[in-house]
């Protein structure tokens, strides 16, 4: 497959069959959006810890057929967790997954989705104060990419906070990808981790990286993509 093909696919053709993860993966890598550390330079990660991978899932999702084919893969296996409970709200983060949050929403056939906004004031903190959720409609919370909690717990501490009413949250967080230091993680806090790719990718302080102590820059993957994979 070239990506010619990849982006020729049409999304009618992947409603009732699932994909694996491999198939997933070679994807991303003819979208140039999977890299993995090859005795070179290594990446450093927003939040200052280093790591040996990185996925940078917009190079997929901006291709409106891929994001559509994927929500509906997500939106699939979230199904077979929840099975027929009713999802009034789907959830999001800024600003990489909202309009993979929203086909999500529309594979699931929940009638609204929204998403929290970054604090201008305080890095890391979220923002829920344009509209209401009413009180008994239930929620589901979408992340694109996870490596920690920190972003899924800002999102949600944002919505309890700035929702008038207690929020219905399901008991699930749908992840695009899931990218742990370790797994297996199956859940964070109350919430069941349903995700459609899984993979181990450690993330640790400078200082406890045996990579820049061996001499290997770091780069920012967004920003020094060329550098870190070593691609012209």
């Amino acid at each position: 497959m070239t990506l010619n093909d990849l982006l020729n696919l049409k999304p009618e053709n992947f409603k009732n069959r699932d994909m694996p993860i491999e198939a997933i993966l070679i994807w991303f890598k003819l979208c140039d959006a999977y890299w993995l550390y090859s005795g070179k330079a290594h990446a450093e990660l927003t939040s200052g810890m280093c790591s040996n991978g990185f996925f940078d899932c917009l190079r997929v999702l901006k291709y409106i057929a891929l994001s559509e084919i994927l929500a509906n893969q997500l939106a699939r296996k979230i199904r077979s967790a929840i099975g027929d409970q009713k999802v009034d709200w789907v959830i999001g983060s800024p600003m990489a997954g909202i309009t993979f949050g929203h086909d999500v929403a529309r594979a699931l056939g929940a009638p609204i989705f929204m998403f929290t906004e970054k604090d201008p004031n305080q890095k890391g903190k979220m923002l829920w104060n344009r509209l209401a959720i009413p009180e008994g409609d239930t929620v589901l919370q979408i992340e694109e990419l996870t490596t920690t909690s920190k972003t899924l717990n800002a999102v949600r501490e944002a919505v309890d906070l700035g929702n008038p009413n207690p929020v219905n949250w399901l008991p699930y967080v749908g992840i695009f990808v899931h990218r742990p230091p370790k797994l297996p993680v199956t859940s964070y806090g109350d919430r069941q981790v349903v995700a459609l790719i899984e993979k181990e990718i450690w993330a640790v302080p400078p200082d406890e990286c045996s990579l820049c102590k061996g001499g290997s820059p770091r780069y920012r993957p967004k920003t020094h993509w060329k550098e870190l994979t070593g691609k012209g």
